[in-house]
């Protein structure tokens, strides 16, 4: 992870208990987090799209929705923003959630659909 950022006290709390896995078809299928090397500001990939700053810290393998922390300008981070990357303008926001909790339910919710179509 980037060393000058502090990540929700959630994300470290699923790596510690091994819940969550770096590699498609892992722990939270559809879900996994991306390591240090692939994780990027979606708003420094691209630029013009949003003035907030969002740095992506896990993918769905099944589409290309990104999780990205949203920082404030004293690097606090502040809620987490679903994207779909890689459009016509670079990103869309697909979903918003005020907490890593609540995304993290919606990640629960992904994985029961994902079983229910196996």
């Amino acid at each position: 992870m980037k060393n000058d950022l502090t990540m929700p006290v959630g994300y470290q709390w699923l790596l510690d208990r091994g819940l969550v896995g770096f590699e498609p078809f892992t722990q939270l299928q559809p879900w996994h987090y991306m390591s240090a090397e692939q994780c990027f500001w979606a708003t420094e990939r691209w630029p013009g799209v949003s003035t907030r700053r969002l740095f992506v810290f896990a993918r769905r393998q099944d589409n290309d929705d990104l999780a990205c922390v949203s920082f404030d300008e004293n690097q606090i981070a502040n809620g987490v923003v679903q994207i779909q990357g890689w459009t016509d303008s670079g990103f869309d926001v697909v979903q918003e959630f005020p907490d890593f909790w609540l995304w993290m339910q919606q990640v629960i919710q992904d994985v029961s659909d994902w079983v229910a179509l196996a």
